[in-house]
């Protein structure tokens, strides 16, 4: 009788708040990934890839149901949905697999989804971990760090995180196949990183903001606002921003030199041939484009673009150029792995479709607009809205004013059109204006390219109930 082929392993790496243009292959410079390149070099590396919907928490649920945030109604960090009942652990351990996350979570899974759950694992030195621990909780470091982090590597959490998932590689089973997501903070706020890579972060020149030359005056209200809270609550010099830029990288750099040694351990059990290794972020960051700060209400590609990197058996190494959201992560491991896609899932196999003719991605709570502009420029709203609880003197992605109505993008490889649900839309020429400075909706020399947009999207939301 003959055997049946071992299935393949599948890691998942993830990090969060790490924009698409990071990864020193594709030619940003500005940050050293030398072990997510060597990863892009053996794998498949996707340039186009986006998030359903960049927050972290809606992004997971869809990452791990294969499913719109108009589907399964996870809006915000805020507003959790219907728990999905098929989802990638789950499949995966029907099949047999041992199913695990180390890191963080924000998402629907729990205990009962996973033969190993190691949400905050125990740090590489605890004194070092303390230190390190205390000087984050100083007012002056809420947000940014501005000198290195101390503790080291040895107190840095996300090194705890790599440990954690060295000791599953060697616990495993070798006639048993594991699915393991392996979720990194870093590289969300506060930006804190420790020597070296602070240090050498803080001496390379980095990008410098992308601004417009008149502000956010032609951008819907929402993003107005998050830039006036922004500006009541932290607000930043340039000087400030630079370094923001520069920690944000090191944090990068740190985290590929952890990723690495996750790869070399894959080597060292001798696993990397049968094992799946995806690499990818649940949204970007705005560091200060637009003159915006961490991320929503918007949906410009600073937040909405990902990296993305597959390798693995039944994975084409190359770079593909299509339209590809984290949708289709699931059907596309699943398939790989021989298993059946649950008919619930709205993504595509990555190793067969062709590439689709537009993005989609989502923001917002269903509901009217809260406020408007002139209850800005006049001074009616109230102070709670403006206030984080328990964090009166950090601004509040989450809040309200920013979440009322949905927001909804549709995106192909020339043009982006964001339809607002409350009124003002933005249309860009992501050709002549990659940054999306420039908002042409409502010109009227380009009137029919909003208009066949429009109706893409409204078909798109037909389809899919939204």
């Amino acid at each position: 009788m003959s055997m049946q082929p071992r299935k393949p392993n599948i890691l998942l790496i993830y990090a969060d708040q790490m924009r698409h243009d990071t990864l020193s292959c594709l030619g940003y410079d500005w940050v050293d990934t030398a072990n997510l390149d060597r990863l892009a070099g053996q794998g498949r590396i996707f340039t186009q890839a986006v998030t359903p919907c960049p927050v972290c928490m809606s992004a997971r649920w869809s990452l791990h149901s294969g499913q719109y945030s108009s589907t399964h109604h996870c809006y915000s960090n805020h507003h959790p949905g219907t728990r999905p009942e098929c989802h990638l652990p789950g499949e995966f351990r029907k099949a047999g697999y041992r199913t695990g996350l180390i890191g963080k979570n924000h998402s629907f899974l729990n205990e009962q989804d996973l033969d190993t759950l190691e949400l905050n694992p125990p740090a590489v030195d605890p004194e070092a971990a303390s230190i390190r621990a205390a000087w984050s909780r100083l007012p002056e470091q809420r947000r940014l760090g501005r000198e290195a982090a101390p503790g080291g590597r040895e107190g840095d959490p996300e090194a705890a995180k790599t440990e954690a998932a060295l000791h599953f590689l060697q616990d495993q089973e070798p006639e048993q196949p594991f699915f393991l997501w392996l979720s990194y903070l870093n590289p969300h706020t506060p930006y804190h990183a420790p020597d070296p890579w602070h240090k050498e972060a803080c001496s390379r020149a980095v990008p410098a903001p992308a601004l417009e030359g008149n502000g956010l005056v032609d951008k819907p209200f929402r993003q107005q606002f998050h830039d006036e809270a922004t500006r009541r609550r932290l607000p930043m010099t340039g000087d400030e921003v630079l370094r923001m830029r520069q920690v944000y990288a090191a944090m990068i750099a740190f985290l590929d030199q952890e990723i690495g040694r996750v790869l070399d351990g894959l080597d060292a059990e001798g696993m990397t041939e049968n094992t799946i290794v995806v690499f990818t972020s649940d949204h970007g960051d705005y560091m200060g484009d637009h003159g915006l700060f961490t991320k929503s209400p918007a949906l410009y590609d600073c937040l909405v673009r990902v990296p993305q990197i597959i390798r693995g058996p039944g994975i084409e190494p190359g770079r593909d150029e299509r339209l590809v959201t984290q949708v289709d992560l699931m059907p596309t491991l699943l398939s790989a792995a021989g298993l059946p896609i649950p008919e619930s899932c709205e993504g595509m196999d990555l190793r067969t479709s062709e590439s689709p003719p537009f993005h989609i991605a989502e923001y917002g709570v269903p509901g009217q607009e809260l406020y408007s502009k002139a209850d800005l420029d006049e001074n009616r709203i109230p102070e709670e809205a403006w206030t984080a609880p328990g964090k009166t003197d950090m601004p509040w992605e989450g809040n309200p004013v920013s979440l009322a109505g949905r927001i909804r993008m549709i995106r192909n490889q020339e043009w982006k059109l964001i339809q607002e649900e409350n009124g003002q839309n933005e249309l860009y020429d992501l050709i002549h204006d990659s940054h999306e400075l420039n908002n042409l909706s409502g010109l009227p020399e380009f009137a029919g390219k909003e208009a066949e947009m429009i109706r893409q999207l409204t078909e798109w939301r037909k389809q899919h109930h939204a």
